[in-house]
């Protein structure tokens, strides 16, 4: 696993200038590959590449330069089943330098072309292609988008690389300005969804999508998409249950191949206790990990132990104190570069911080839940009818009913889910999914946003843009292809991939293998949901490795207690941030209506606790990005 960056140069320039800006990209995404720096330039484009080694480590040297041709590879992710494409590579006469899954990517672009190679690959990956002859730079990002990829043009030239903070250390994006559109979403939805990133100018390649640039000209393709692997309604149960097994548990034996140690985190739900029986089965010496949360409603680490303990797995349960989260979330404020909300990024990264302590991967498993229906969202659907009937004004008046009910600052107490519930009221079923998880919901932001009086109709027409129905989807099939468009890479893959790359550490995502979700995709929904119960064939699959009450037990969000901290353990650290008026979200934001929130909140008049991380990791974002060095609270 690593950290790439690159730009192309319209201006004949010294190799030494472009060598030291290449050097500051790389520098500051320094811990996504500590083991290795390489650069290569050019008097047309410029490429570097840090290496986390993973496998062969003493090979796998990067950039990777053919030395005829000049063509150029930086890659950044894993390539699961590489060595298979040995014998053909042979075959067509080219030369391992060494067996590192960099020498296969090179030379199956080289052989096939990039919209050819890239679709024989499992694997998660980001990389940059540069053809010599034709001055021509690829692109590429893996078909769920578990590896980044950002990138900005400006006067001529193309500037990317994995994180956006390297991106501002191209002297060329040394100003720039927020993009209000993408960041109201944000607020809304506590990401920034699709290309957007909350700064005008740049952009995150889409997943599946290559980015062609050749002669200052740009575009961006597809090369695959959820829409691209058709529902078969003819599959026997029987007999989809035990092609899912095999795929499911082939994905964890190749994943588990490394020349470095691995482990698997284990919530003790359903899809980590599954990877983890399977990888038990496949080796005797396992390691799982979990994060013991001090609020006992958030807390699953006695499920975990449960698991850990009926499969036998070497376990470690790593305790949080108050310390803990503190020294955590300084730690974040640090390193982002792109608004982000959900609260499971600081335990996330409290728990790739201490499993980094034991080993260099770990599996998880992200993609579950939206290839195979597992979100409480689509036992909602089936209200969503009465729902869009409930006129929207109603909701108003119910957010203000459940602001009456007994204070609990408890996971998903009935005050807040109700609160959640009003904000649907009156919306289309295709967009209420996401009008349900909002953080600041659309209709607060028109008092929020100076000079945005109609913020909540603009937000409207984006999410309306996002959950486009065609004419033979089913309400449900669109809130998934929803959640794998823009929940699943935009959210759940950039908080793992972040919380693991601050510390070193690579994650996999066996659902995620070519082969278990495109299968997962071409189930019937009958396979996936009935009634009330979610990923129904996951839970046959699991029969013959789990207890039954771990698959029975009601999915539980990795979700901190936000609430309780911002009023307890993290009120100084969110208070300074958040409410300093020299930040220059202030610019954009009502103060005196931030304020409002933040009083209620900790004097416990009212839960705000989600709207307020959500603005504080807004306002920290902007102090990072947009805020002169000398700026200074007052």
């Amino acid at each position: 696993m690593c950290g790439i960056a690159g730009f192309t140069i319209r201006q004949r320039s010294s190799s030494a200038g472009s060598r030291t800006i290449l050097e500051s990209m790389l520098d500051v995404i320094g811990y996504r590959g500590p083991d290795q720096q390489g650069i290569e330039v050019s008097d047309n484009i410029a490429l570097g590449h840090n290496r986390l080694a993973i496998m062969e480590p003493q090979g796998g040297k990067q950039p990777r330069v053919h030395p005829e041709s000049r063509n150029t590879l930086i890659y950044n992710g894993e390539i699961y089943d590489h060595r298979q494409f040995d014998s053909a590579i042979t075959a067509a006469g080219h030369e391992f330098r060494d067996h590192c899954d960099t020498e296969t990517l090179f030379w199956l672009l080289e052989m096939h072309g990039v919209q050819r190679a890239v679709s024989l690959l499992d694997g998660m990956f980001a990389f940059a292609y540069h053809e010599a002859a034709s001055d021509t730079l690829y692109l590429v990002r893996d078909a769920f988008g578990q590896k980044p990829l950002f990138y900005a043009e400006f006067n001529g030239e193309l500037i990317f690389a994995s994180e956006i903070k390297a991106l501002l250390r191209h002297p060329s994006l040394a100003s720039c300005s927020p993009d209000i559109d993408a960041l109201s979403l944000y607020l809304m939805m506590e990401y920034v969804p699709g290309a957007g990133t909350g700064i005008r100018g740049i952009q995150e390649l889409l997943p599946g999508h290559v980015l062609t640039y050749s002669e200052g000209r740009l575009n961006v393709t597809p090369w695959w998409g959820v829409s691209d692997v058709a529902r078969d309604e003819s599959v026997d149960e029987t007999e989809a249950k035990l092609r899912f097994d095999e795929l499911l548990s082939q994905a964890v034996n190749q994943q588990l191949v490394a020349d470095v140690p691995v482990g698997i985190f284990l919530s003790g739900g359903l899809d980590s206790s599954l990877i983890a029986a399977m990888a038990r089965r496949h080796h005797s010496n396992v390691a799982t990990f979990t994060i013991k949360f001090p609020r006992a409603s958030f807390d699953e680490s006695k499920y975990a132990e449960q698991v850990a303990k009926k499969i036998g797995t070497r376990h470690t349960t790593i305790e949080l104190g108050q310390q803990s989260y503190v020294d955590g979330i300084h730690d974040l404020l640090g390193k982002i570069d792109q608004p982000f909300a959900d609260s499971s990024f600081l335990p996330t990264y409290l728990l790739c911080q201490a499993t980094r302590r034991h080993v260099t991967v770990a599996l998880g498993g992200d993609g579950a839940d939206e290839l195979l229906l597992g979100y409480p969202n689509f036992r909602i659907l089936r209200f969503a009818g009465l729902l869009q009937r409930v006129p929207s004004g109603f909701g108003t008046a119910v957010e203000s009913i459940a602001g009456l009910l007994p204070g609990s600052l408890e996971y998903m107490n009935p005050a807040f889910l109700l609160r959640q519930l009003s904000y649907s009221f009156g919306v289309p079923a295709r967009m209420q999914s996401v009008y349900w998880m909002a953080a600041v919901a659309a209709r607060e932001q028109n008092d929020l946003w100076v000079g945005n009086k109609n913020r909540d109709k603009r937000i409207y027409e984006q999410v309306s843009e996002q959950a486009a129905q065609t004419d033979n989807q089913t309400i449900a099939e669109s809130c998934q292809r929803h959640f794998l468009r823009y929940y699943l890479p935009d959210n759940i893959l950039q908080k793992t991939d972040r919380a693991s790359m601050y510390n070193s550490l690579e994650v996999r995502t066996p659902f995620l293998s070519t082969g278990v979700s495109n299968y997962a995709l071409s189930l019937p929904h009958f396979e996936l949901f009935r009634g009330t119960t979610g990923k129904r064939i996951l839970r046959s699959v699991a029969e013959s490795y789990l207890p039954a009450t771990t698959i029975a037990r009601r999915k539980h969000g990795f979700a901190l207690p936000v609430s309780s901290l911002i009023r307890n353990e993290l009120k100084d650290t969110v208070d300074a941030i958040l409410m300093d008026s020299a930040n220059p979200v202030y610019e954009h934001l009502h103060r005196s209506k931030v304020k409002e929130f933040w009083n209620d909140h900790t004097a416990g008049k009212r839960d705000y606790g989600k709207k307020i991380w959500a603005l504080f990791m807004l306002a920290a974002f902007f102090r990072n990005a947009f805020q002169a060095p000398s700026s200074s609270r007052q």
